[in-house]
């Protein structure tokens, strides 16, 4: 994505080994000021509550309550989606709006219960999700025997009361006071309503309707997306929570994006109008994982069956992979680029060339049957010809994708590809004839690639400059092209080679003119070419793994370069490549808080504030999605993948400050202090 947030995919030519410790991408989904949508879904919902309620005080045709009682029940389940938004601060950055809109929606949903109670109570859920009610408030909803469920549905307000009261000496005393204050003022008003002979409106407006809505989203948002799941949120996140596909214009807006249910639980503060999104822009990594898929029908797919399912409904499903659907593309050519890569070049026919119209940057996603099962990659497109796609793939140990391309993929073979897509392009308009400036580590040329050659060839005038990080010039990608690229700008297009295993600066060993400088390309080296290169008013892009592309945006930052100007394409590099995060792994966790310490072992897919919380660590936190930034810490010893980061700068993080819900552990060993 071209903004500062940047967007991640696994590699700009690459794949992983399906392991189901290793990080999701980020989602790629900036959050807005304020949510519009969940705006006008509770402006929408007051509204019909408001007509609703003078239809029951002002009519007096008894049936007018066929009409109003389900409208007020729907009400209720429409603001809980406006809260349960709140609760994860999806409603927008600005904290004020999450509150003042969870504490509103909260009164048509359970008025007597505080928000802040409500947060926590759905923050444990996300924590230990199908654990057991103990645990879990959320697993009331399936507890005991069938014939119970929709009692238990209607009824799980009361259960939180249960499951709340032996919590309450360990929580903050403002949330009690509040929560003691709206339980009184409530109860009095209800009082007051029915002494005074208005009974029947409360019945008929509030508390019937209310049971209705509470059994329906206690279904909808508990019952359907977590039943007979086996594995919980510590053992298997990713499996904890199911998707529910199929029919999705029509299911989608009805369930209010919890089909996609799955997507909430991985990326808490993605808006609800997002799910779908972001379960497109990385369906591959989705289903590389064993994640629980059904129907709408309620047909269980393996991640295998979804994919053929798909093809099977995409004539009758008009959202089946839109608008991503893959066309069969032969391959014209496989060329060798270093001893780990191959460049593929793939022909696209004249009926198609409006479809793979591209600007350069872009990706497509890549499909070939393995094996008899159907494995798709992302790669950014390296080409700028419209009649031909070339990609590059270099080969990860384990990955399944990757490998085969290297041994196995000939001349004539056709692969699945989808039309291309992705916004780390050049930007038009009046700043197209800005200098461009590019950094890119290891395959996160195969993009910038593209760029510099259309930014070179449209104008004349324009000048480029590029410092591209790798291990050694064997192991560098496109290096002859980018010499002829060189060569061919007269002079426009500078570039300068970081060879983290050479041992002097100059030539490189082949004897070519390419300036070649030795160690990792890190904030000084990249603060040192700043003060020598053309590089004023440029337009940055920068493509590599995300712990170095955090440094160099430091430095950008501190150069008052603007964060408009700089466009981000993370990748995970492959093992033993500089800036690899690495998959997470189980861990033995050291945290320090208030003056102890305290050693626990981590099983890798739990993050570092779950595995503190089941230690007995008394750590802070609030909105588990992120955002707020409660429960930041500071890295010791050790590293961590940070899966999302709204509330830290690039600075706090580059200095090792996490977000402990989001952060796990990438080494054996890690230390975290939240004193610091």
């Amino acid at each position: 994505m071209s903004t500062a947030a940047g967007t991640t995919r696994e590699g700009a030519g690459g794949d992983r080994p399906a392991d189901p410790g290793r990080p999701v991408p980020t989602p790629g989904i900036t959050l807005p000021v304020v949510a519009l949508p969940t705006l006008a879904l509770f402006l929408g919902s007051l509204a019909a509550w408001v007509g609703a309620t003078a239809l029951v005080l002002t009519g007096t045709d008894p049936w007018r309550y066929l009409v109003t009682v389900p409208v007020h029940a729907l009400v209720t389940f429409a603001m809980f989606t406006v809260l349960h938004e709140t609760v994860h601060l999806a409603g927008g950055r600005l904290r004020w709006v999450n509150e003042v809109l969870g504490r509103l929606s909260m009164l048509f949903v359970v008025a007597w219960a505080a928000f802040p109670m409500l947060r926590y109570l759905h923050i444990e859920h996300h924590r230990n999700t199908n654990e057991d009610t103990s645990r879990d408030p959320d697993a009331w909803t399936e507890s005991g025997p069938a014939w119970s469920w929709p009692l238990r549905w209607m009824t799980i307000d009361l259960w939180y009361v249960r499951f709340y009261l032996p919590r309450i000496p360990s929580r903050p005393r403002a949330e009690l006071v509040e929560q003691a204050l709206v339980f009184l003022v409530v109860v009095s008003a209800f009082v007051a309503t029915a002494v005074t002979g208005h009974g029947r409106e409360l019945l008929v407006i509030y508390l019937i309707p209310q049971r209705l809505g509470i059994a329906l989203l206690a279904w909808w948002f508990d019952w359907l997306p977590h039943h007979d799941l086996g594995e919980t949120a510590q053992s298997d996140r990713f499996a904890a929570t199911r998707m529910r596909v199929g029919w999705e214009r029509l299911v989608t807006p009805l369930m209010l994006g919890q089909n996609y249910h799955l997507v909430h639980h991985i990326h808490p503060t993605v808006p609800f109008y997002r799910y779908q999104d972001v379960w497109r822009r990385a369906m591959s990594d989705w289903l590389d994982r064993p994640v629980p898929i059904t129907t709408v029908l309620g047909s269980d797919l393996s991640p295998a069956e979804y994919r053929a399912w798909r093809r099977l409904t995409s004539h009758t499903d008009r959202d089946a992979d839109l608008p991503n659907r893959p066309h069969p593309l032969r391959v014209t050519a496989v060329d060798r680029l270093t001893p780990d890569a191959v460049a593929v070049t793939l022909e696209v026919p004249g009926e198609l060339r409006d479809v793979f119209a591209h600007r350069p940057g872009r990706h497509v996603t890549v499909g070939a049957r393995i094996e008899g099962e159907l494995v798709r990659r992302s790669y950014s497109i390296c080409s700028t010809d419209g009649s031909v796609l070339r990609i590059a793939v270099r080969r990860v140990d384990g990955g399944r994708f990757s490998t085969w391309v290297g041994s196995a993929l000939a001349v004539g073979d056709t692969l699945e590809v989808t039309p291309p897509s992705g916004q780390f392009v050049l930007p038009a308009g009046p700043r197209g004839d800005r200098t461009v400036a590019a950094v890119a580590a290891g395959s996160g040329i195969t993009p910038v690639i593209a760029i510099l050659t259309a930014a070179l060839d449209e104008d004349p005038d324009r000048r480029a400059v590029l410092l591209y990080a790798n291990r050694d010039t064997e192991h560098t990608m496109f290096a002859d092209e980018l010499d002829e690229l060189v060569r061919r700008s007269g002079g426009r297009l500078t570039v300068v080679h970081h060879h983290s295993r050479s041992g002097a600066a100059g030539s490189a060993p082949d004897g070519t003119t390419r300036s070649v400088v030795p160690g990792r390309l890190g904030a000084d080296r990249f603060a040192e070419h700043l003060t020598t290169l053309p590089v004023d008013d440029a337009d940055w892009f920068l493509c590599g793994p995300p712990p170095m592309l955090d440094e160099l945006v430091g430095v950008l930052d501190a150069h008052g370069v603007t964060p408009d100007r700089v466009h981000r394409e993370f990748f995970v590099a492959p093992s033993g490549d500089d800036g690899d995060s690495g998959p997470t792994r189980p861990a033995v966790v050291t945290v320090r808080r208030g003056g102890q310490e305290t050693v626990t072992r981590s099983r890798g897919t739990a993050s570092l504030l779950e595995t503190a919380l089941d230690a007995g660590v008394e750590a802070p936190y609030l909105c588990a999605g992120g955002i707020c930034g409660t429960c930041r810490a500071q890295v010791v010893t050790g590293t961590v993948h940070m899966q999302q980061n709204y509330a830290l700068t690039d600075d706090e993080v580059a200095c090792g400050a996490i977000l402990t819900c989001q952060s796990r552990p990438t080494t054996d060993e890690v230390t975290i202090d939240y004193n610091r």
